[in-house]
């Protein structure tokens, strides 16, 4: 940088004043972002167990700054102004700029903007708009230009099966365009919309089928074009008569370069996708693991050629190796006690830590686990604990909280933040 500022004095004392305006815009453009911090909080959206008159889901606000005296509390919390509703989703990871972290509850069909630009004083400053022709939003992806893309599970009942779809927001929930998983090539589908992923690269949307109740539904997966949310192609799961591995396409996500993508169940059967770039893409299955020890994976993390796998019934977290995505390998196994049922995953952007909770009613906990990068290994971060027991974790079965004696809850989504503005 030296150099380039002498250069540049260089160009003042010969009076190139427009090279030199050029050459510094060109230097700062190529001069690297610093790398983001560790994350100073945790933000969990919870859900209020008991449901008594009076109390209320909310968000709570965990200090897991290692230096802090607070360091595994609790600090803040906002509350929705009702129980029930079932808060399920947040973002998997913080909006930047200060945007609102949008978070839902789904029974109740209203998701929420979480204003978390002050950790300690969060509040709900608004939701996402209604969509016509639509209900019950369940994931949400954070695009570049600050915008909300959310699938919807259910159309309004005047489709055969009741297709879902995707709808796309302003950062302050206003409603811009909506699209419909109603596929003529598979009539009457019971098609609802679940995750998503983004490929911004290549125009392309992916979204995954599955439903919030126990029922079967559309084992497929649809390719949209991200720009207009138009729907490309609508790809059924390969059935496999010997196992229900197949059932239930739960989480996906693109891997680089946005021309394949990978997929888990919720029955633990994993598979790539590929020629998204094409008018023919394919989806074939790469592994499954063995039931029934191993059913109900949740929400993983990618992280480089990693997969973070929690699998509730095994109350396990897998790590798999992708770097070959045809042949996956688990290369680490982290094994939790038997009420800890992990199901959501979220990264911190600016450190080797990964949040996994759970919301079981017997012991609902958010734990952190510390992540190599370079071998796949995990291992829980047996420094953060919970201040009043000294148990591992942050514990939500506990009498009161900054808002009141209003007695257990469960997290959900849980989305670390680094500072009040990221």
């Amino acid at each position: 940088m030296t150099d380039l500022i002498e250069r540049a004095a260089r160009g003042l004392r010969a009076g190139r004043l427009w090279g030199l305006a050029v050459f510094l815009v060109a230097a700062c453009a190529r001069a690297p972002a610093p790398p983001p911090g560790p994350a100073q909080y945790l933000f969990a959206w919870a859900y209020d167990l008991d449901e008594r008159t009076g109390d209320s889901n909310f968000v709570a606000v965990i200090d897991v700054d290692p230096a802090s005296p607070d360091y595994g509390r609790v600090v803040a919390t906002a509350t929705s102004g009702a129980a029930g509703g079932m808060p399920h989703h947040t973002e998997q990871l913080m909006p930047p700029g200060g945007l609102p972290l949008v978070a839902n509850a789904y029974h109740a069909d209203r998701s929420v903007l979480l204003d978390l630009r002050d950790p300690l004083r969060p509040k709900i400053t608004g939701q996402l708009a209604a969509v016509p022709g639509y209900h019950m939003p369940h994931s949400f992806f954070r695009l570049t230009d600050g915008n909300i893309l959310a699938t919807l599970q259910f159309g309004d009942g005047t489709t055969p099966g009741d297709p879902g779809g995707l709808a796309l927001f302003t950062p302050d929930g206003r409603l811009l365009r909506s699209g419909s998983a109603r596929d003529s090539s598979f009539p009457g589908a019971a098609i609802r919309t679940y995750s998503l992923d983004v490929s911004p690269a290549t125009d392309r949307v992916l979204t995954t089928s599955s439903p919030m109740e126990n029922v079967r539904t559309a084992d497929v997966i649809q390719v949209w074009r991200l720009s207009d949310l138009t729907l490309l192609h609508t790809i059924a799961i390969p059935e496999v008569p010997t196992d229900s591995a197949w059932r239930y396409p739960f989480e996906i996500r693109f891997l680089p370069g946005g021309r394949e993508a990978f997929l888990n169940t919720y029955y633990c059967g994993f598979y790539l996708v590929s020629g998204l770039d094409g008018d023919a893409p394919r989806v074939e299955r790469v592994l499954a693991l063995a039931h029934p020890r191993y059913l109900e994976c949740g929400v993983p993390t990618l992280r480089g050629r990693f997969w973070i796998m929690p699998v509730s019934a095994a109350r396990e977290v897998l790590v798999l190796d992708l770097t070959d995505p045809r042949r996956p390998r688990q290369v680490a196994r982290l094994a939790t006690d038997s009420a800890f049922v992990p199901h959501w995953s979220a990264p911190d952007p600016g450190s080797d830590r990964i949040v996994v909770q759970s919301e079981a009613p017997r012991d609902p906990r958010v734990l952190i686990a510390r992540f190599d990068s370079a071998t796949g290994a995990l291992a829980w971060d047996v420094t953060f604990r919970d201040p009043d027991t000294g148990r591992l974790g942050a514990s939500f079965d506990r009498p009161s909280w900054p808002h009141g004696a209003t007695g257990p809850a469960a997290p959900h989504g849980v989305v670390f933040s680094r500072s009040a503005r990221e």
